[in-house]
């Protein structure tokens, strides 16, 4: 009771005194800067602003979107702030208890926690000495490769021009899909994709188009999901019809042709697609069957690098070995069970219950 009473007495004295330090660090830095995020379009809200070398520098990131994101600023050679998103995604699951950044001496100059949907941190720093372009980027998983933006150290701040993001007006932003809290699935043709594309769209900014007649995976892509503005007509008088656009950087998924044998790597599959089970805020289920049996594929971001995980769940009354073909000739492999036979995985029958193989490159 006692303590109760003592924290509704001075608890809000507290917060009172935090904000009015919050207002005089504000006042007392020579330059105030507001950046935010768009919401839905994995972008900042400013692309450029400029600030006097050697000066105290308040700057208040507000996160206005509906996921997670972060802000490094940089320096470094051009390309910088890939290699510092790389480096981020590299750090596997501990990425989030660092704030998806990476130990990067020298090259990280100021960060911001991460910041969920509605909060906003102030950072306070001192700009650098060097007069140059600096830039910033967002490091979450696939978020580098449209949230980025360049802070100009200059002793005329005034000669730089600010600038604000604005929409791609090519793209249409009212016919851009933008799964936020859950995965979205769009069957659609897709521009140089198969006929029969299945389009996941993974909150975070990865996504994958999935083949329904030969069931691989035709590719992978970072950023943005799809524009379906080709397909829907963006005005009154266009009929659409056309393939949806892919947003984003596409990668090689590693699947050159169907993955799965069973008893031998050499014996032919008859593969037919089944559909797709939703599950909820988690990725769908990809089902169909292999001469008969039946698999479960689930497709998620790998936790390293820049990839995918994919997860199979097949009859538990198979007693052939299940192999399973995935390039390892330009990415790094890792898997739950089994041995590589060439580019082979052999899967004993104990463990073809549930496997996985994860493919990505590392930075």
């Amino acid at each position: 009771m006692e303590l109760s009473y003592h924290f509704k007495k001075h608890g809000c004295f507290l917060y009172a005194a935090l904000i009015l330090a919050t207002i005089a660090w504000a006042q007392a830095a020579d330059t105030n800067i507001r950046l935010a995020t768009q919401p839905g379009k994995l972008r900042y809200d400013v692309e450029t602003f400029a600030v006097k070398p050697g000066v105290d520098v308040a700057l208040t990131f507000i996160n206005n979107d509906e996921m997670q994101h972060n802000l490094l600023i940089v320096q470094g050679e051009e390309g910088i702030t890939l290699k510092v998103a790389q480096k981020a995604w590299a750090m596997g699951p501990g990425a989030a208890d660092k704030q998806f950044v990476p130990e990067m001496e020298g090259v990280v100059l100021v960060h911001s926690r991460v910041l969920n949907p509605g909060q906003q941190q102030t950072l306070h720093f001192k700009s650098p000495d060097k007069q140059g372009v600096y830039p910033y980027v967002c490091t979450l998983p696939g978020h580098a490769f449209s949230m980025k933006g360049q802070m100009v150290v200059t002793n005329n701040p005034e000669s730089v021009k600010k600038t604000e993001a604005k929409p791609d007006e090519d793209q249409g932003v009212d016919f851009v899909l933008h799964p936020h809290h859950k995965p979205i699935i769009k069957r659609s043709f897709v521009q140089d994709g198969p006929p029969r594309a299945i389009n996941v769209g993974i909150p975070g900014g990865i996504n994958y188009c999935f083949d329904a007649e030969t069931c691989t995976v035709a590719f992978g892509w970072f950023g943005a999901f799809l524009d379906i503005g080709p397909d829907w007509g963006r005005n009154a008088n266009e009929r659409g019809g056309r393939p949806v656009r892919v947003l984003g950087e596409r990668f090689d998924a590693g699947q050159p042709f169907f993955p799965i044998r069973l008893g031998g790597n050499n014996i032919p599959s008859q593969v037919r697609f089944k559909g797709y089970r939703l599950n909820g805020m988690q990725a769908p289920t990809l089902e169909f069957t292999v001469n008969g049996a039946w698999v479960k594929e689930t497709i998620t971001p790998s936790e390293r690098g820049i990839g995918l995980k994919y997860t199979f769940e097949m009859d538990p009354g198979l007693v052939t070995p299940v192999y399973v073909h995935l390039d390892r000739s330009d990415a790094e492999v890792t898997v739950s069970h089994g041995k590589w036979e060439g580019s082979w995985l052999k899967i004993e029958p104990e463990d073809i219950a549930f496997f996985s193989l994860t493919r990505f490159y590392q930075p």
